[in-house]
C-alpha cells in the first residue's frame, strides 16, 4: 500500500471516528434497539358493547349525562334520609338506580363477556412496525389474566415478526404487571430483552383483599388525608389541605363517615350482593389483585356466604379463580427471579399517600393504590404521616434508606433494581418518568441504582414543572400567615366541640 494510500485511509478512518463522536452514531454499524411495548393498567381503556366496532356504545366508563340523571333520580331521597336516617327506605331508594348505572360493565356467571364487549384492539399494520417502535398492547382488563397472557403472547409474536427484532422492552404499568407475570410463567421470557414494573399490583392490594373478604370501614381521617393526596397536585393544594383540616376539626368528615359506616352497617350485605360482587366479583382481574393473605377469606366470603343462597351456579367462575391460584399464584416471585437471569428488570415504585379509605388499615403507604411494598416486590414502609423508629433506623444499611426514613429498599426483591418517586399518584405518567424508564429499558445492560447520576434509588416528583429530582428529603417549613390563621381558628373549633360533647 502506498504512502499516500495508507494516509488517506488513516484521514478517512479518523473522521469518521470524530464524525461518530458529534453525531452520536457509530459508522460502522447500525444500533441495535427493538420494540417498545407499553402494558396498561386496570380501567385504562373503555369496555365499549361490541369489541369489533369501535363506534359501539361505551359501557364503561359510565357516561357523565347517565351518572348525573342517576343522581338527580337518588337526590330527593338521600335528603329526606338526611332527616329520617331510615336506611330501610334509602335502601331501597338508591340500590336499583346504582347497580343498573354500573351493570353495563358486569360479566356472566362464570366471569366471561357473553355480550361480545370488549376493549378494541387492531393491530397495526406489519409495515408499519420497525425495531424502533413504541407500541401498546391494549386488553379487556375485566378478564383472566391467564387469558390475557395469552393475548399478550400472540401480539408479542406478532410485533417481532413484523419489526424482525429477536425481542421488545416491556413497560407495565398496575394490572398490566400481573399480566406480564403471568405471561412469563406461561410462555417463558426469551422475547423479553427488558422489563420496567411501572408501580404494578403483581402482589396485590390490601383495600381490595379487605373488600372481598367482607371488610369495609370508612374512617375520618382516612377521608380527609386520602382527599389531601388525590388533590395534593391542585394549584391550591395548601389552601384545600388546611380546608379539609378545619371540616375535620369541625366534625364535618365525622358526620359524613358516620353516615357512610351507618349504610355500609345497614345496607352493605344489598350494597354488596347487588352492586359491588355483580361487578367485581364477576372480574377475574380482581380476584388476581387481592393479596396472597386474604385469598381464602375473600372465596369463602363470596361463594360460602354472599353467593350461598342466590341459586345460581357459580362453579365456572370459581374454576377460574382456583385455576389462577393453584397455576400462577404461588410460582410469582419465582418466575421474577427466573426473569432476571434471562433480562434487564426493573423496578419503579411510587409512595407518600394512604391508601384508600375503605379500610382501618388506611395508614398503609400507598401511591393513593397500591401499597407501596407491594409495588416494590418487598420494600419496607413506614405508616403513612409517620417515619422508622430510631431502633430500626439503627439497624438498616443507610445506602438503602431514603432521606425521610420512611422507605427502606434493602427488603425488595431486587434492592438495587428498585427505585422509589415520592409524590407521584398511582394513575399519573409525565414524560419526565417516562424518560427515566425509557433510559433504563434501552441501557446496554442491567442497570442498577447506581447507573444514572440523575436517578438515584429515591426520586421524588414535582409536579409544578413536572420533573424528578434525587430526593433529598421533605424540607421543614415555615408555616405562612394563612397557615398560622388556619391554626388558629382549628384551635377554638376544638374547643367549641370538646363544649359540646360535654354538655350533649
Amino acid at each position: 500500500m502506498s504512502k499516500l494510500l495508507r494516509k488517506s485511509v488513516s484521514v478517512f478512518i479518523a473522521f469518521a471516528i470524530v464524525l461518530s463522536c458529534f453525531a452520536g452514531i457509530n459508522v460502522f454499524a447500525e444500533e441495535e434497539t427493538c420494540p417498545y411495548i407499553y402494558i396498561h393498567g386496570f380501567m385504562a381503556q373503555e369496555i365499549i358493547a361490541d369489541k369489533n366496532d369501535r363506534d359501539s356504545e361505551v359501557l364503561w366508563p359510565p357516561e357523565g349525562s347517565d351518572i348525573l340523571d342517576t343522581v338527580k333520580q337518588c337526590l330527593p331521597d338521600l335528603l329526606k334520609f338526611l332527616v329520617t336516617r331510615n336506611y330501610r327506605k334509602l335502601g331501597d331508594a338508591i340500590i336499583g338506580p346504582a347497580a343498573e348505572l354500573l351493570s353495563k360493565a358486569n360479566l356472566d356467571i362464570n366471569g366471561e363477556p357473553s355480550d361480545g364487549s370488549g376493549v378494541y384492539f387492531a393491530y397495526p399494520p406489519a409495515s408499519s412496525i420497525t425495531k424502533s417502535s413504541y407500541l401498546k398492547f391494549r386488553y379487556d382488563w375485566r378478564l383472566d389474566p391467564i387469558e390475557l397472557a395469552s393475548q399478550l403472547n400472540d401480539y408479542i409474536e406478532y410485533v417481532v415478526r413484523a419489526s424482525g427484532s429477536e425481542q421488545v422492552v416491556i413497560e407495565c404499568h398496575s394490572f398490566g404487571g400481573i399480566v406480564a407475570e403471568t405471561y412469563l410463567q406461561l410462555y417463558g421470557g426469551d422475547r423479553i430483552k427488558s422489563v420496567c414494573y411501572n408501580t404494578t399490583a403483581i402482589y396485590g392490594e390490601t383495600y381490595t383483599g379487605e373488600l372481598m373478604s367482607g371488610e369495609l370501614y370508612i374512617d375520618p381521617d382516612a377521608v380527609t388525608e386520602y382527599l389531601r393526596g388525590m388533590l395534593s397536585e391542585n394549584e391550591r393544594a395548601e389552601l384545600i389541605g388546611m380546608l379539609l383540616d378545619v371540616m375535620n376539626d369541625a366534625g364535618v368528615t365525622d358526620d359524613l363517615s358516620s353516615i357512610l359506616n351507618g349504610i355500609v352497617e345497614n345496607l352493605g350485605d344489598e350494597l354488596k350482593k347487588e352492586i359491588l360482587l355483580p361487578m367485581f366479583a364477576g372480574w377475574l382481574s380482581i380476584w388476581a389483585m387481592i393479596p396472597d393473605d386474604y385469598v381464602d377469606a375473600s372465596i369463602d366470603y363470596v361463594f360460602n356466604e354472599l353467593y350461598k343462597d342466590d341459586g345460581l351456579d357459580h362453579s365456572g367462575l370459581r374454576e377460574k379463580v382456583d385455576n389462577y391460584n393453584e397455576m400462577i399464584r404461588p410460582f410469582k416471585t419465582e418466575t421474577l427471579l427466573a426473569q432476571n437471569e434471562t433480562a434487564n428488570v426493573y423496578v419503579v415504585s411510587r409512595y407518600g399517600y394512604a391508601t384508600v379509605p375503605l379500610t382501618e388499615k388506611w395508614k398503609l403507604m400507598t401511591d393513593t393504590v397500591v401499597d407501596t411494598a407491594f409495588s416494590s416486590m418487598g420494600g419496607t414502609c413506614a405508616d403513612y404521616g409517620s417515619a422508622f423508629a430510631d431502633d430500626f433506623v439503627s439497624q438498616c444499611d443507610p445506602a438503602y434508606l431514603n432521606a425521610d426514613k420512611t422507605v427502606y429498599a434493602a427488603t425488595c426483591l431486587f434492592p438495587d433494581q428498585t427505585w422509589f418517586v415520592r409524590d407521584l399518584t398511582h394513575a399519573k405518567s409525565p414524560s419526565s418518568l417516562e424518560n427515566f424508564m425509557s433510559a433504563l429499558l434501552y441501557y446496554d445492560g442491567q442497570a442498577d441504582i447506581n447507573t444514572f447520576a440523575e436517578y438515584p434509588q429515591y426520586l421524588v416528583y414535582d409536579y409544578a414543572d413536572g420533573s424528578l429530582s434525587p430526593d433529598e428529603g421533605t424540607p421543614a417549613a415555615e408555616k405562612s400567615f394563612f397557615e398560622k390563621l388556619f391554626d388558629f381558628y382549628r384551635m377554638i373549633l376544638r374547643f367549641f366541640r370538646r363544649i359540646i360533647d360535654f354538655i350533649f
